[in-house]
C-alpha cells in the first residue's frame, strides 16, 4: 500500500530541470546561443540606425544621436 522509500522528485519533470539539474555542456550551449542572438541583432541595429529619420530635434538627448549619421540633416 505504501509508496516505499523511493524519492518521487527524481521522476517529476519540470522546465528548470528538477532538483538535480546539471545539463551537459551548458556553457558551450549558452555561448552558441548568445553568438546566434548577436549575429541576428547586430545587422538589425545597423539597418535601424541607417533608416532612422527625425524631423524634429528631441527634447532630451537620446542615445541614437551618437551613432545615427543622418541625424540633424535638414534635407526633408
Amino acid at each position: 500500500m505504501g509508496g516505499g522509500p523511493e524519492d518521487f522528485r527524481t521522476k517529476v519533470w519540470s522546465m528548470s530541470g528538477g532538483p538535480n539539474c546539471r545539463p551537459m555542456h551548458w556553457r558551450r550551449n549558452t555561448a552558441i546561443a548568445m553568438f546566434g542572438v548577436f549575429l541576428i541583432c547586430i545587422p538589425i541595429a545597423m539597418k535601424s540606425a541607417q533608416l532612422e529619420q527625425r524631423p524634429h530635434q528631441p527634447v532630451r538627448p537620446i542615445p541614437s544621436q551618437l551613432w545615427c549619421k543622418n541625424f540633424g540633416n535638414k534635407d526633408y
